[in-house]
């Protein structure tokens, strides 16, 4: 059975890929599934980098704004609702587009990850609460899974170790859904680090701070913003008073999203099927092109 054509735009944090992504899909007539851990949420604005009103009228997007503060969302959820809206998408004679930063929720849809779900287990949870990053694994290899991604943080190794411990398979068989072409943007050191600044102003400068006091006032907790990460974390951070200083504050937050940058771009690394366009180049031409030669099957 032929399968949909699927197109994912994966890069790091300044990259321009979610620019990248709008200019193709409007070029192509297509509609975007987002595959963001954090645009799923109402009200994440500036610290997420979501589409404007204005861009979501001129290209329909999908999985952003669709739950509440302080709702959970699992790895599953995403390609449960990926698979159904991109399904959605090419049954209309429309090419969907993946587009995020979020490299596991990428890889679920592209790979195909068969995801099995296990209730949570609170006993298993208190038991393992204090154990360090190097335990969980220990405990995760103990049980024949070697399958770690870079981008797993103490939260999610721990929820994998409770769902094996429900019956899902340790080795992950994956069943590709889509024939995908995979497209990748980012920079230089030097000059990433420079786009990382210079957005991570000028969205301060435009109420990111304020967006977290607003949501807070709104009712999100301390736990949702901390589990959020990157500017959510630290900005919930310098509001409960743990910075000496604005300055202070900005410092950090400008290291850990370098530093997440080059966690990403190790995670992207591994993945061998994504073409990366050059970006000293036209590399909107550039993906044009691929994306043409995709479509025909001369790719």
């Amino acid at each position: 059975m032929k399968k949909n054509k699927l197109i994912a735009i994966v890069g790091t944090n300044a990259s321009g890929k979610s620019k990248l992504g709008l200019e193709l899909a409007k070029h192509f007539k297509a509609e975007i599934v987002s595959a963001d851990s954090r645009q799923v949420y109402k009200y994440l604005d500036l610290g997420t980098g979501k589409v404007t009103p204005k861009e979501m009228g001129e290209v329909k997007h999908h999985l952003i704004d669709i739950l509440e503060l302080n709702e959970s969302f699992s790895l599953a959820d995403f390609q449960r609702l990926a698979y159904k809206a991109v399904d959605g998408i090419s049954g209309r004679g429309v090419l969907p587009f993946l587009v995020g930063g979020t490299g596991l929720y990428t890889r679920s849809v592209v790979d195909g990850y068969n995801l099995l779900d296990a209730p949570p287990d609170d006993d298993l949870r208190a038991e393992l609460a204090d154990k360090t990053r190097e335990e969980l694994i220990a405990i995760l290899k103990g049980m024949g899974d070697n399958v770690l991604p870079a981008e797993l943080n103490d939260r999610k190794l721990l929820r994998r170790i409770e769902k094996l411990k429900h019956g899902a398979a340790a080795e992950r068989e994956c069943e590709p859904r889509y024939e995908v072409l995979q497209l990748g943007l980012t920079w230089e050191k030097e000059e990433l680090h420079k786009r990382i600044e210079a957005r991570l102003d000028k969205r301060i400068q435009e109420g990111m701070v304020e967006e977290v006091e607003k949501i807070i006032g709104m009712g999100a907790t301390g736990e949702f913003l901390e589990k959020l990460g990157l500017e959510y974390r630290l900005i919930y951070r310098y509001l409960s008073g743990r910075y000496d200083s604005f300055d202070a504050f900005r410092a950090d937050l400008f290291k850990e999203i370098r530093r997440f940058a080059k966690r990403q771009m190790t995670w992207f690394r591994k993945e061998k099927n994504i073409t990366w366009l050059n970006s000293k180049g036209d590399y909107l031409t550039e993906a044009k092109n691929a994306v043409i030669k995709f479509l025909a099957n001369e790719a």
